[in-house]
């Protein structure tokens, strides 16, 4: 007696196991099929262009303002047609370089943040689910995910990206301006500004 009562027992556990993993292979497949629908390549790119389309008209704003501040400089010192202008404008094109490049990584970035945080909610799911059996429970909280992980991303406005650029123009402004009224010498002579002695080697 005792030995079939077991027998019917372990039968039990078997055919209540063999039940349960069925339900975990099932919720498995829900969960990836929720998050194969909702994030597919076109998702991660439209991380990257969203960030892209966000910070690329501050940049080019940016860059417009400094190019101004930079031709006004240039202007006021009697230097528009110089040599200067092509050195300062070389200056000016590769901090915008510079900074572009950094906003095109951070695109990728944000695409790469994406796609780990994606896998790492399925990941959780799958665990939780082969830890509970809960087929529906697995499937709900994918939904939840998805819908949560579809949200667009909070950006911050870019920093004053030409900011030392345009600073030092008004500092050597200002010292050049000094050397000229019998101050300190600056300490660069650019005659960017009109107010250094400027040197004809002709």
């Amino acid at each position: 007696m005792g030995g079939k009562s077991g027998g019917n027992e372990a039968a039990l556990a078997r055919q209540e196991e063999q039940s349960r993993q069925e339900k975990i292979r099932g919720g498995t497949e829900r969960v990836n099929s929720i998050f194969n629908e909702n994030f597919g390549d076109d998702f991660f790119e439209g991380r990257k262009k969203a960030f892209l389309d966000y910070s690329t008209p501050q940049l080019e704003n940016q860059y417009g303002d400094a190019q101004k501040e930079l031709t006004f400089a240039l202007t006021r010192g009697g230097n528009l047609n110089s040599s200067v202008r092509g050195e300062k404008l070389g200056e000016l094109q590769r901090l915008y370089d510079t900074n572009k490049q950094s906003i095109a990584d951070q695109a990728l970035s944000h695409e790469s943040q994406a796609r780990n945080a994606v896998e790492d909610a399925r990941g959780n799911l799958v665990s939780t689910l082969n830890a509970t059996g809960d087929a529906e429970g697995a499937a709900n909280s994918a939904l939840t995910r998805a819908s949560v992980l579809s949200q667009p991303a909070p950006y911050s406005p870019l920093s004053q990206l030409f900011v030392d650029f345009t600073s030092g123009l008004g500092t050597q402004a200002a010292q050049e301006r000094s050397q000229a009224a019998g101050g300190p010498q600056a300490r660069y002579d650019t005659g960017l500004f009109g107010g250094g002695r400027v040197v004809n080697r002709s």
